[in-house]
């Protein structure tokens, strides 16, 4: 053991020459790594966007039996705009108009029930 000290002490400049190739080749190991895992993260990012976008049916449209949008048809006539189409009425679903939400509780009788 003393001539292996002895060794390092006479010889501790080959520390820088050694020292250099060593960290370079653990500099290289560690960026290869890094690319390696990056890969990897970005093919599961891949994968997981792929399986977690369900694609649902399409909305439905108001399609009249003549194949054309509602838009097509003229509300006060019921006939169809374009040139050439024969349908008199859009027979088809109606377009939801806006729903509004009534509260639930009257706030009158629920003040009158906290009260008495």
């Amino acid at each position: 053991m003393s001539a292996l000290i002895k060794f390092a002490e006479s010889y501790w400049w080959l520390v820088f020459i050694f020292g250099g190739g060593v960290a370079g080749g653990v500099r290289e190991a560690i960026s290869r790594h890094h690319k390696r895992r990056l890969a990897i993260l970005e093919a599961k990012t891949k994968l997981r966007g792929a399986s977690q976008t369900p694609i649902g049916p399409p909305e439905p449209q108001p399609v009249c039996g003549c194949t054309h949008h509602l838009s097509f048809h003229n509300p006060k006539t019921f006939t169809c705009a374009v040139e050439g189409c024969r349908c008199q009425q859009y027979i088809g679903p109606e377009p939801l108009g806006h729903v509004i939400a009534l509260p639930l509780v009257n706030p009158d009788t629920m003040g009158a029930d906290q009260q008495g």
